[in-house]
Parts: structure tokens; sequence; C-alpha cells
């Protein structure tokens, strides 16, 4: 027990932290959320520092002590604490809202408290502080302190507690849940839903069945399919029609990967041990689908899916003139932006009655992720977002040169990083679900995981 707590006793953690925000989205506010974030944020940083992977012959003070070096080594850690303090900053300038000035007689937007600083409306910044903390901690306790081992541990945990959440959701949502019931109805402009996060978490499980077998994890074997079954579930029914296909597919290219490295690496039939697997958990997934969703909808998806018709005949007009009031609104506010939650107060302000007139009631956001990314935080925002990412992927292409120069095969996992963060980037465009904060996490602690499966050392 001591030695399996040593072991994996970091991946739980991470992994608990990492999906938090997903798992508390049925039932908490945000601003309860941030704090459990922010809490499971100084755990995870505590095993962090204390309980990190040894390599073999090390003490335990002595991997503390080498991996206490290797975080302040690290320039990602910089970036990080960089986006820490500027979300911080952010979710202390609050003031903006809706006000009547009583000179002009007409309604209008609040600035922040400081007006040349990042800032956010009442409650709206606590969570992307808090998570951004906990995107730190996650991505460099990948990067840096846990081994192969844990690392896989981490992907099954964390798939795991991501599918009991879609499951949870969906038996939610056949029994009235409103939460769960709006997170089906696809409506970006109106309910950012948690489908991306479980499209993701399916990849994590895919590699997870490789490593179920790898390692000899037999007893695990139900719980791999419960991530795989539950994520696919929730793939297919909080994501809409357009945005499925794309995950789906980059789920299934990650799965060719693996039942290749499965047939060069291990031994006997296992390959074909893990189709069966994979397929029978899909199957489970379809069946919990065909249980708690309304025929209704899943015969209106299959049927957009098989028929090309990804969009409701409105949607790319409401994209349309939401975009163009996103651009009117971030043009006053080019650098920090218009306020992180305040894009639904710019909106009356930035478009013609007969545009407002046209689109739904209770908008929140822009169907296009990337243009809600940008009127709410701005340039520096953008940036801030993007400079983690770009450390990430540096290391990845660096240590797949060196491995390709070495001619080393790399674990299945290699996979995940590119597909994973072509699938978000690319449905970025056409909704805000993609850049939630349970996404956000997992997609950097994938690119994290991706680079470990390289070669670190130049032949």
């Amino acid at each position: 027990m001591q030695k399996a707590i040593a072991k994996y006793g970091l991946a739980a953690h991470l992994a608990l932290l990492a999906v938090a925000p997903l798992v508390l989205f049925p039932f908490c506010s945000d601003a309860a959320t941030a704090v459990v974030v922010l809490w499971l944020s100084l755990f995870g940083l505590c095993w962090l520092l204390l309980g990190p992977s040894v390599h073999t012959g090390e003490m335990l003070h002595d991997a503390r002590r080498r991996i206490a070096h290797a975080i302040f080594r690290d320039p990602l850690f910089w970036a990080f604490l960089a986006v820490v303090v500027v979300a911080g900053l952010r979710a202390l300038n609050t003031g903006i809202g809706i006000v009547y000035d009583y000179e002009q007689r007409e309604w209008g937007v609040a600035d922040p408290a400081c007006l040349f600083l990042p800032g956010s409306v009442a409650d709206c910044g606590f969570l992307p502080f808090s998570v951004s903390l906990a995107a730190g901690v996650v991505v460099l306790g990948c990067r840096l302190a846990m081994g192969r081992s844990a690392r896989m541990a981490f992907l099954l945990i964390a798939s795991l507690l991501s599918g009991a959440t879609a499951a949870a959701m969906l038996v939610f949502a056949a029994n009235g849940d409103m939460v769960s019931m709006a997170a089906l109805e696809h409506a970006p402009e109106r309910f950012i839903g948690p489908g991306a996060g479980f499209a993701v978490y399916l990849m994590c499980a895919t590699v997870a069945v490789f490593a179920a077998f790898e390692r000899k994890w037999n007893k695990s074997m139900p719980l791999v399919m419960l991530a795989v079954a539950g994520n696919a579930a929730g793939l297919f029914a909080f994501l809409p029609p357009l945005e499925a296909v794309v995950f789906l597919g980059a789920v299934l290219v990650v799965f060719l990967g693996v039942f290749v490295c499965a047939w060069r690496t291990l031994r006997g039939t296992n390959e074909f041990r893990i189709l069966v697997v994979f397929s029978i958990s899909l199957v489970l997934g379809g069946l919990l689908v065909m249980a708690t969703v309304p025929e209704a909808m899943v015969e209106a998806k299959l049927n957009a899916i098989v028929e090309g018709g990804f969009f409701p005949q409105e949607y790319m007009e409401i994209r349309r003139r939401l975009s163009a009031a996103a651009l009117k609104a971030w043009s006053g506010s080019p650098w920090a932006g218009v306020g992180v939650g305040a894009f639904r107060f710019q909106l009356r302000f930035n478009v013609a009655q007969a545009d407002l007139m046209a689109l739904p009631k209770h908008v929140v956001a822009v169907s296009n992720g990337w243009w809600q990314l940008l009127v709410e935080r701005g340039i520096v925002g953008v940036a801030l977002v993007a400079l983690p990412f770009g450390f990430l992927l540096f290391t990845y292409f660096k240590r797949m040169a060196i491995s390709l120069r070495q001619l080393a095969m790399p674990g299945p996992s290699s996979l995940l990083a590119p597909f994973a963060l072509a699938a978000v980037v690319s449905m970025a465009f056409f909704g805000g679900s993609p850049l939630r904060p349970e996404v956000l996490i997992a997609l950097g602690a994938a690119l994290a995981v991706s680079a470990n499966s390289f070669s670190k050392r130049r032949g």
C-alpha cells in the first residue's frame, strides 16, 4: 500500500484536480467551483513538492530537491506565474455592469475599477484565476514530477472521473435536471456545455486501455471500460453534430495508433483484446445514450451526421451577428478586452436594434470561442493563454525530433497532443466549449504527457 501511494498518490490528486471543474459543473456555481479548485490546487501542490515519482536508486528527499530545482529552472513555471498574476488582478478588478447615466439620460456599461488593467464582472474572474493556478500545478506535475506509470495512472483516473460524471449527467438529464438538460440542447450562445471535456478525456481513456494491458492492470479493466463508455456517451450527447464527428474522428485515429503500438510491443493477442474491450465499451456508451437521452434528440443528431446538416438553419446567421458585435466591442478595448463575463452587457450596445431583436434571448457568449476569448480578454489575454501551450509544443516537437533521430518508437500517448489540440482549436471556431476550464487543463496535461512519451536524451 505504501508503495502504491508513493507511486500513484500524486497522479490521483492531480487527476482529481484536473477533472474538478467538470465534476462540479452540474452541482455548483462558478464561485463555489473556484473555491474547491483552489483548495484542491493547494493539496496538489503539496503532493507535487513532497511526493514526486522517484527514480531507481533515488531517495525521496533527493527526488524532492530534484523536482524543486526543475520547476524553478523551467520557463513554463514562470509563464504560468505570469498567467496567475494577471488572472488574479483581473479577478480583483471588478465593477463592470449596466449603469444609467443621468446626465446623458442613457444606459451604458460601467468600466472596471482600474481602467487600464484587465477587468471582470463580479464573481466571473475568480474561476479563471483558480483554474489558471490548477492548470499550472497539473501541467508541471505531468511534465516534471511523474514517471511513466504514474502518467498512465493519471490518464486512467482522470478519464474515469470524467466518464463517471458524463454517466451521472445523462441520468440527471433523464430525471429532469435543468443544467444537464440545457447541456443537451447545444445552444453555444446561451450555454457553454461540457461536451469537449468528455471528448478530450475519451482520448485519454483510449491510451489508458493500452496502459492497462501493457502494465497488466487487470483489476482495473472494469474502470477502464467505464471511462471509455461514459466519455463516449458524453461526447455524443453533449456535443453538437459537427464537433461530435470531429472529436470522434480524432479518437479513432488515437485508437488506431494504440492498436498499432500494441501489435508492435505487446505479446500474444493483446492488440485484439484491446480492440474487444474498446468496442464493448463503445457499445455500452451507446446503450447509456439510448437509455437516457430522448429518442427525438438521438434521431435528430444521427440524421444531422448522416445527411451533413450539422447546423440549424439560423445558426450561421446568429454566429455572424454575434461575431460582428464582438468585433465592434473589442475594437474599443483591444489590449485588455471588455472584461471576463462582460460580453453579455456589451452586446446590446454594439448591434443594431433589428439585429438585437433577431438574436435569441439571454445571450452570454459568441458562437465562436476565439472571438469570445479575444473580446473579453483582449490581445494580452490571448497571448497569456497561448504562452504555456507554446512552451509545451516546443518541448513536444523538440523531443519528437530527438526520437526520430534515434529511430525510437514513442508510446501511443504521443498521439494525444496533435489530435486533441487540432480538434480543440478547430472546434473553438463554432462554440466556446473547447475553451472551458477542464478542457484547457486536460489539453495542457495531454501535451505534457505526450512530450514525455518521447526520448529525452540526445543520441
